[in-house]
């Protein structure tokens, strides 16, 4: 009795953010038409979901990311019907693809959620002409970004992420769907060590070529 009493007390220190995620679900599946699937528990630490709703989560805060940073930039625009600059198609597109800290946290993938027992998928990590830019990649050991070209980018080689990063299930096609037509299945947090399974492919988007590459958790 006095556990269950203990585990009730530590429940409720916790309200706000126990209640605002499920009333926030809930407009997410009435409104947008996403479903979250179950809720494995609920506990002091927050609502626990099991991975679908994890991979739910990530890609649709990568979405309002980039619909935030798109609105962003039409009120920077001075034409009416301007064409977005290739720098700011590049900062929606980077906000599609990273979360915030609380996100990540929420829609973390581990691996015994991730298919066959291993934190595994594709991530954007940057673009590339000439150099680096939103390179998403660091040196273990300094913490600094990469600077080596993509072709220097070996499979089997370990890196830490510099954001947090929504994983998916498949390399991207070069159309309209892009990172769209690919299922999201969680976020690996910044600062993660990831190892690369294969060489990094580049994607021209016509505004920046944009490589992705497939990483594992050591």
């Amino acid at each position: 009795m006095a556990e269950e009493n203990s585990s009730i007390v530590s429940l409720l220190k916790y309200p706000v953010t126990v209640f605002s995620i499920l009333i926030a679900l809930v407009i997410a599946k009435y409104t947008l038409g996403l479903s979250f699937g179950a809720v494995a528990a609920v506990g002091p630490g927050g609502v626990t979901f099991v991975q679908d709703a994890k991979a739910e989560i990530a890609d649709l805060a990568g979405r309002l990311n980039g619909a935030l940073a798109a609105i962003e930039e039409l009120k920077k625009q001075t034409a009416p019907q301007g064409t977005s600059s290739p720098q700011a198609q590049t900062a929606i597109f980077a906000a599609t693809q990273t979360v915030s800290d609380q996100t990540a946290q929420l829609a973390k993938l581990t691996s015994d959620q991730a298919a066959g027992g291993k934190q595994k998928g594709f991530i954007w990590i940057g673009d590339y002409k000439a150099g680096w830019s939103n390179v998403k990649l660091g040196n273990p050991a300094t913490g600094q970004p990469i600077t080596e070209p993509p072709g220097k980018l070996l499979p089997g080689t370990e890196y830490n992420l510099l954001g947090n990063m929504v994983v998916r299930d498949g390399l991207p096609s070069n159309d309209a769907d892009y990172f769209r037509g690919r299922k999201s299945l969680g976020v690996l947090p910044r600062g993660m060590k990831v190892r690369l399974v294969r060489a990094p492919t580049p994607i021209d988007r016509e505004f920046a070529v944009q490589y992705w590459v497939e990483v594992e958790v050591p």
